[in-house]
């Protein structure tokens, strides 16, 4: 069951969703409910899930499925790396056979 604050925070979410579609927008009653509920409920959804014990859950995850975690952003050391061939009209080397004009014929790059 989820906390009492967030019961009365997804309360006041519906309550004003409700009144402001129903008195200021002028819907029908059972839509003005309805975004009431739906928007009640996804507060409360965001409230329960931002809780402090989400970051235990999360190391109990993580110790419970070591092969589910993800990829280092960083390669390992034993693991070479491999890098892009620069081309002769790269900025790297404006000297080459297309000077340093090449790169600016167009305004977005074209993903060489």
């Amino acid at each position: 069951m989820p906390p009492v604050r967030a019961l009365v925070i997804a309360v006041g979410v519906g309550g004003g969703v409700a009144a402001y579609t129903l008195l200021w927008w002028h819907w029908p009653l059972p839509l003005g409910i309805g975004a009431a509920i739906l928007l009640g409920g996804l507060s409360l959804t965001g409230f329960v899930s931002v809780r402090r014990e989400g970051a235990a859950a999360d190391a109990a995850w993580r110790s419970a499925a070591p092969d589910l975690q993800e990829v280092p952003a960083v390669p390992l050391p034993d693991v070479p790396v491999r890098r892009p061939i620069a081309s002769p009209a790269s900025p790297a080397s404006p000297a080459g056979p297309a000077g340093p004009a090449a790169s600016q014929d167009h305004d977005l790059p074209s993903g060489d």
